[in-house]
């Protein structure tokens, strides 16, 4: 367990942004940013020695969803009138850095310098949903103190019947290729999901196609953004340039076509910029 928040030489954690209907909870070594129908869980599990991604991993009826690190699902753990009609479930993740170096001497750990990455997302996802754009709802954020670093944790409602684009294009899991058909609809719903969010003004500078969900109910998919630790709501009636998001994710989609193999056509890379550019 992380050190005490009071341990002398501890860096002195910044304040919790302040959300309507979340409350701050803290513990020795980790402070949690938590919906206020799910604190009881969240002191339940601090109370117990343990991590909320660590309790989401011993849960016995969790199940691990692909990706680079596991996310672990469980059944939504609410208070109150909301347990009794809660059908949901929750995936708890912890933060893990990208690239290749950074990973290697630091692991999933993040220096305490500025604002911490899961009250960040929390707050982004906050705004971000005030403002019409889809992603999942943050139930729970998380950081566990160390002297000079930290780790994250997050906690979100999970999005049934949801795939992400690298998925739902490449069939990276060998679970059946999507027709043309529907490869067209899931290119012009996440192309839709980009307009959206620049109109909204959300910047998002981590884009690409593994952070891009889509939930196939229906006749097309609905698109939710993902990972808002690294993105910027703008001041309300500013735009966000729609360039730069488009083009980070062609890029993470023609690196999806080196590994794979598979190629997007000309019709399919023109639905995409059709969609964004409106």
């Amino acid at each position: 367990m992380p050190p005490p928040l009071t341990e002398p030489g501890v860096v002195k954690p910044p304040s919790l942004p302040e959300l309507p209907g979340f409350q701050a909870v803290d513990h020795p070594g980790i402070r949690v940013l938590a919906r206020e129908e799910a604190v009881p869980w969240v002191r339940y599990v601090l109370e117990g020695g343990q991590s909320l991604h660590v309790a989401a991993g011993s849960h016995r009826d969790a199940f691990v969803l692909d990706g680079r690190e596991p996310v672990y699902v469980i059944p939504a753990k609410l208070s109150g009138e909301q347990a009794v009609t809660a059908g949901g479930r929750w995936a708890v993740r912890r933060f893990a850095r990208g690239g290749r170096i950074l990973p290697r001497l630091l692991g999933d750990r993040y220096l305490r310098v500025g604002s911490y990455r899961p009250m960040h997302e929390a707050q982004v996802s906050e705004g971000a949903r005030a403002r019409g754009i889809p992603t999942p709802r943050v139930i729970a954020a998380a950081v566990l103190l160390g002297r000079l670093f930290y780790q994250g944790e997050l906690v979100t409602e999970l999005v049934p019947q949801a795939t992400d684009l690298v998925e739902s294009i490449f069939d990276t899991r060998r679970k059946g290729a999507a027709g043309a058909a529907e490869r067209l609809d899931a290119l012009k719903a996440s192309g839709t999901l980009v307009r959206t969010m620049a109109q909204a003004g959300l910047r998002h500078r981590d884009l690409h196609a593994g952070n891009v969900l889509l939930q196939w109910e229906g006749i097309a998919p609905r698109a939710l953004i993902l990972d808002l630790d690294l993105a910027t709501l703008l001041p309300d009636g500013t735009h966000a340039p729609r360039l730069p998001m488009l083009s980070r994710l062609r890029r993470s989609l023609r690196k999806w076509e080196g590994r794979t193999g598979l190629r997007l056509s000309e019709r399919e890379w023109t639905t995409l910029d059709e969609a964004v550019m409106g």
